[in-house]
């Protein structure tokens, strides 16, 4: 009898026991992928929770926000048309376009790992051990004592980790602890009178929200944002979050509102989103109100890089300098030659002081 096919002896194996069929060509692909060079390792239930689920449903949703964080909320399909009509090239987008926003963001969880917050995206498996390395690297650096002040509650999605007697600690915590402590340390944040900061793509609030629950002299927040989502949310967060009338959530099409000045404009993750064009109307609006201090945190490691339409990634530090700033500070946000390889996040601080007033 002639020697019959692999394929012949899977479909009758199949027929007699289709579980040992399928560890069989399970231990077939990984002896192949051995040969190649490839390691496959078995994905453990801690990582699988973190890699199937892209929010933490563990604590629910406050009452009513279910109803009111939806794609169809009047409130939301009306900035979306009132900034569509903009002319300006901050209403244009190159990255947070409707189809990005319906593949990355769940409405009524948006603080889970998501277009906002990636909080499993960069850290992997190995998620839990490098929150806590970052964790302690952040710790290190609170000369504010900002751990005693502010908490995490994981509501609406939020991936949260607890290490030993230790309170919550979050993506959003840890990054909004690191970056105040950082200002404070380059720039006396603590110490300016009637402190005013311009949050420009603010997202959802986040920095606004811990800020103002941090800083006492915090006389002026205002939250901007070229997404008409990103202020729908930003609005209903930080209103839920109680933040004082410090805090305003400015409308794009209403931007002629912002203060005349501030001590501090801040982009965290966000002109990295946008095209040049975008970038260099959104620093035009800083350098008109000669903001004195301007910190910028990219998604590129080794430059401040824009994203445009064609995928391309084009520098925009000179766009900066040009008008009338100097590069003072720049730095890993997590500042430590020891864990840095380990928690293996390369973002940087990149921050700018106004040395030419405008005329």
């Amino acid at each position: 009898m002639a020697a019959m096919t692999t394929k012949t002896l899977i479909a009758r194996a199949k027929r007699a026991n289709p579980e040992l069929v399928r560890h069989w060509l399970l231990r077939r692909a990984r002896m192949g992928a051995a040969r190649a060079g490839i390691m496959v390792s078995r994905i453990d239930e801690e990582s699988r929770r973190y890699v199937d689920v892209t929010h933490n449903d563990a604590v629910p949703l406050p009452p009513g926000a279910d109803d009111y964080l939806r794609a169809d909320n009047p409130a939301l399909t009306e900035l979306e048309a009132a900034y569509d009509a903009l002319d300006i090239p901050a209403a244009a987008h190159t990255q947070w376009q409707q189809g990005f926003l319906k593949k990355n963001l769940s409405m009524a969880w948006f603080r889970g790992d998501n277009a906002y917050v990636w909080q499993f995206r960069q850290l992997g498996k190995a998620a839990r051990i490098r929150m806590y390395l970052a964790m302690l690297d952040v710790e290190s650096r609170d000369d504010l004592g900002l751990f005693d002040k502010v908490d995490e509650d994981g509501l609406f999605g939020a991936w949260t980790f607890e290490f030993g007697d230790r309170p919550p600690i979050s993506r959003d915590l840890l990054d909004s602890i690191n970056e105040i402590n950082y200002l404070d340390d380059q720039m006396g944040l603590t110490g300016v009178e009637e402190l005013k900061v311009l949050d420009i793509g603010a997202g959802y609030g986040r920095l606004a929200h811990r800020m103002s629950a941090a800083l006492p002299n915090l006389a002026a927040y205002d939250c901007i944002d070229g997404v008409a989502t990103s202020t729908f949310l930003c609005d209903y967060y930080t209103r839920f979050r109680g933040c004082p009338d410090s805090v305003r959530v400015v409308r794009l099409d209403e931007h002629q509102k912002l203060q005349d000045s501030y001590d501090v404009a801040v982009n965290i993750h966000s002109f990295s989103e946008c095209s040049l064009d975008a970038i260099r109307w959104w620093l035009d609006r800083i350098a008109e109100r000669d903001i004195e201090w301007l910190l910028i945190v990219p998604n590129t490691p080794d430059e401040l890089r824009s994203t445009e339409l064609d995928g391309s990634m084009q520098p925009f530090r000179q766009d900066v300098l040009d008008r009338g700033y100097e590069l003072v500070d720049s730095r890993p946000i997590h500042d430590n030659d020891e864990l840095l390889p380990l928690i293996d996040l390369h973002d940087r601080f990149y921050l700018f002081r106004r040395t030419t007033a405008s005329s």
